[in-house]
């Protein structure tokens, strides 16, 4: 009797013991952000945000009225930009045609996306 007792704690303290020994995960980690050429994670939220608005994908809409409030300062921001990008992308990119038109996240996030695609030399 004593043998019995003795074989079913071993048992179950052994089956205690690897479920909780962190060999099994119950849930797999989540995919590592891809990096930029410096090495740093880029953040695909802000990166997808950017995307949308430089490349007028439809995803994000822009109201058709400006703020003249705001024109100014994202025109200022959208230039220093737009001067450190390559003349062909320049070209297209058409900047100048978004101030006055962002909230403040788009803004940050269409400068993330152009600093992460076209990084300065």
């Amino acid at each position: 009797m004593t043998r019995f007792v003795l074989l079913a704690s071993v048992t179950l303290i052994s089956i205690v013991s690897v479920c909780a020994s962190g060999s099994y995960v119950p849930r797999p980690p989540r995919k590592l952000a891809k990096a930029d050429r410096t090495g740093v994670a880029i953040d695909p939220e802000r990166y997808g945000l950017g995307r949308a608005v430089v490349l007028r994908t439809g995803e994000v809409r822009l109201p058709t009225t400006i703020d003249e409030g705001l024109k100014g300062p994202q025109a200022d921001r959208l230039r220093g930009v737009e001067a450190a990008l390559p003349a062909e992308v320049r070209d297209k990119a058409q900047l100048g045609a978004l101030a006055g038109r962002l909230t403040a996240a788009e803004l940050e996030a269409v400068i993330y996306y152009l600093s992460v695609r076209f990084p300065a030399p």
